[in-house]
């Protein structure tokens, strides 16, 4: 990264991730069922939600209906990628541009 450059996510925010998500696959499930609620035979009585059950569609033309599934469908996607995306971070390997370097000659060197 050039210097002065700016990552979106900063060292102390990446450190965050880190110590909270890192191995804690059961908290990133945890965190699906949050933001993803689903209807689950499972689930006890009064407690089953889907986000998108309290839209009201009587009164929504066809086309409307059809943009209001696209968007869930994208919003899911979203919640999803982003939470594999805190997944991802949590399981990066800090390195110094040094230890970089050391690394890179030492596999060009074989």
């Amino acid at each position: 990264m050039a210097k002065g450059q700016e990552m979106r996510i900063t060292d102390a925010e990446l450190s965050l991730i880190k110590n909270t998500f890192a191995g804690n696959d059961a908290l990133l499930k945890v965190m699906r069922k949050i933001f993803l609620p689903e209807i689950s035979a499972e689930s006890p009585i009064g407690q089953n939600m889907d986000l998108w059950m309290t839209m009201k569609i009587e009164d929504v033309s066809p086309e409307e209906a059809l943009i209001n599934l696209k968007a869930r469908n994208t919003m899911i996607q979203h919640t999803e990628m982003c939470l594999g995306q805190l997944k991802v971070l949590s399981g990066m390997k800090e390195e110094t541009v040094e230890k970089t370097k050391e690394r890179l000659a030492k596999d060009s060197a074989k």
